[in-house]
C-alpha cells in the first residue's frame, strides 16, 4: 500500500509540474531548493577538493620517490662501470699486444735457406743451413719450417750459419699450454726422445692432446704463438713438487730439407719487447 501511494503522490507531482505555469507552486519550490543546496554543496566540493588533491599528491609523491630511487641505482651503476672502464682498457690493451705479437711472427721478414750439413762437431742435434750474415742472419734468430718450431741460430758466418735443433739437450724455450696459459720451459732430450715441458704446478689442468706453443719468454729468441708440439704424457709430480710432461715435437728433426729464420726475432725482438 505504501508504494502504491508514493507512485499515486509522484503522478500527481509531475502532472501537477507539467500544467503549472512558469510561476507555480512547484516551480518556486524548486528553485528554493537549489538556492538552499547550491552553496551547501559549493561548500562541500571546496572542502573535499583539497583532500582529494592532497591523497593525489601523496600517491605522486610515491612514484617519484620510487623513480629517484630508480635513477639513483642506474647512476652508481654507470659510475662502477666508469671506475672499471681504465682496467678493461689496460687489459684490451695489453690483449691487443699479444694478439698482435702472436700474429706478428707470420709476417716478419724472413730468409729460408736449404739444409747443408747435419754433422756439426761438438754438437750433437745442429745442422748447417747454406745462407748467413749477409743474409740477414745473425745468433738467436728463431729457426722455424712448416710445421713448428726448429731450433734457433747459434752462430752465422758470411753465407752459412749453424741452427741449434730444439730436440738438443742443450736447447730451451719458453712455452706454454695453449688455451690453458699455463707455462714453463720445453727442453730437448736428445735424438729419438720427446720433449720435456717442465715448471708445470701440480694444480693445472694439462691433459694429454693439449697444443704447445712458445710463450715470448725468453729475452726475445722465439716470438710467442709458435707451434712445438703437443702433449703426449703427463706423469705424476716430480721431487719439485711439478708434473712431468713429455711433448711430442711437431717438427721432425730427422727428415729437415730446409729452414726459414725469422729476421726480427733475437736482439731486435728482444729490445722490443723490452
Amino acid at each position: 500500500m505504501l508504494l502504491l501511494a508514493f507512485v499515486a503522490i509522484s503522478i500527481v507531482v509531475v502532472t501537477l509540474d507539467f500544467r503549472q505555469s512558469s510561476g507555480g507552486p512547484l516551480k518556486r519550490a524548486k528553485d528554493l531548493a537549489v538556492t538552499v543546496v547550491a552553496p551547501v554543496q559549493r561548500g562541500f566540493t571546496s572542502v573535499t577538493r583539497p583532500v582529494g588533491d592532497f591523497f593525489s599528491s601523496v600517491a605522486n609523491l610515491a612514484n617519484l620517490r620510487g623513480e629517484n630511487e630508480r635513477l639513483e641505482q642506474a647512476l652508481d651503476q654507470a659510475q662502477a662501470d666508469a671506475d672499471g672502464l681504465p682496467a678493461i682498457e689496460d687489459e684490451n690493451e695489453e690483449l691487443r699486444a699479444q694478439l698482435d705479437l702472436e700474429n706478428s711472427w707470420r709476417t716478419m721478414e724472413a730468409v729460408t735457406a736449404t739444409v747443408i750439413s747435419s754433422n756439426i762437431a761438438n754438437y750433437k742435434w745442429a745442422i748447417v743451413i747454406g745462407k748467413g750474415r749477409s743474409d740477414g742472419i745473425k745468433p738467436d734468430m728463431a729457426a722455424i719450417n712448416s710445421d713448428g718450431l726448429v731450433g734457433k741460430v747459434l752462430r752465422s758466418g758470411p753465407h752459412y750459419a749453424t741452427v741449434l735443433l730444439l730436440v738438443d739437450p742443450a736447447a730451451a724455450a719458453a712455452a706454454k699450454v695453449d688455451g690453458i696459459g699455463d707455462g714453463g720451459l720445453v727442453e730437448g732430450n736428445g735424438g729419438g726422445e720427446m720433449l720435456s715441458l717442465s715448471f708445470i704446478d701440480t694444480d693445472s689442468s694439462v691433459a694429454v692432446g693439449d697444443e704447445v706453443v712458445t710463450s715470448g719468454l725468453d729475452g726475445g729468441v722465439f716470438p710467442p704463438g709458435v707451434q712445438i708440439g703437443s702433449v703426449a704424457e703427463v706423469g705424476g709430480s716430480d721431487a719439485a713438487g711439478e708434473l712431468q710432461v713429455a711433448v711430442e715435437s711437431a717438427v721432425d728433426f730427422k727428415a729437415l730439407l730446409f729452414v726459414t729464420v725469422l729476421l726480427e726475432t733475437g736482439d731486435r725482438l728482444g729490445a722490443e719487447a723490452r
